[in-house]
């Protein structure tokens, strides 16, 4: 094997290092677009239709669990009888 000329050994290792900051910069740029974009606020944005405005809310009283229980069994406490009524 020859021995390598330090002159060529340095072209190679420059043209290595080269190609390895030619990378660092595009990943550099890349992120720099993520951040410009990131770094901008949200656009305001309005809806071409407004189906919201046609909603109408209503509040409902909601019963307790023990309130829907008592009701369920008063109804069939009503039934029991009406049939045994009917009878």
């Amino acid at each position: 094997m020859t021995p390598e000329n330090p002159t060529d050994h340095l072209q190679r290792e420059l043209s290595r290092a080269v190609e390895k900051l030619k990378a660092d910069l595009d990943r550099v740029e890349l992120l720099t677009a993520a951040l410009s974009a990131f770094h901008r606020p949200v656009p305001d944005y309005e809806p071409t239709f407004r189906h919201t405005q046609r909603m109408s809310l209503s509040a409902h009283e909601l019963r307790g669990e023990s309130e829907r229980i008592k009701s369920g069994r008063e109804r069939a406490d009503r039934r029991k009888a009406e049939m045994h009524a009917s009878e």
